[in-house]
């Protein structure tokens, strides 16, 4: 579990940054880690403190899958599922599709999931509802900055 902790706070070498999903998207190394340890949660909460530890460290590696959005005062309401843990504030997100990354630079956790629901509204900033189309994925810009 030691390695697994590691390899979500780590800051691997140039050029191996990122790890290609099923669907094509070119995911940063630490949040597909962090995908695979929340298809795991029973067997890790099972674990005790070190597996609740562990889901907790993935939790900040979060993703959200946009299914549909609308224009609300300028911005931009996505509406969608999120799995892990968007803290409070304003975030910089990288949205996947098709291939390419876009940053988007202005996002907050509007609604967060209801308990036992992963769907969420963000609020994107200064973005017109076609810029986020229905398909797009999100993950925290940070992890996709991480280069040792």
């Amino acid at each position: 579990m030691a390695l697994l902790d590691e390899a979500l706070s780590c800051c691997p070498h140039a050029g191996y940054t990122r790890v290609v999903a099923p669907d094509g998207t070119a995911v940063p190394v630490c949040c597909a880690i962090a995908h695979h340890l929340r298809d795991r949660t029973d067997f890790l909460v099972g674990l005790g403190k070190r597996g609740k530890s562990l889901l907790a460290d993935a939790a900040a590696h979060w993703r959200f899958d946009i299914r549909e959005c609308v224009a609300d005062s300028g911005d931009t309401a996505a509406f969608g599922l999120l799995a892990g843990c968007l803290p409070d504030g304003m975030h910089a997100a990288e949205m996947h599709l098709a291939g390419a990354i876009t940053v988007l630079s202005e996002l907050t956790l509007e609604y967060p999931p209801a308990k036992g629901s992963l769907e969420a509204r963000l609020r994107v900033s200064a973005r017109h509802p076609g810029e986020l189309p229905p398909g797009a994925v999100l993950f925290p810009a940070e992890c996709g900055d991480r280069v040792h």
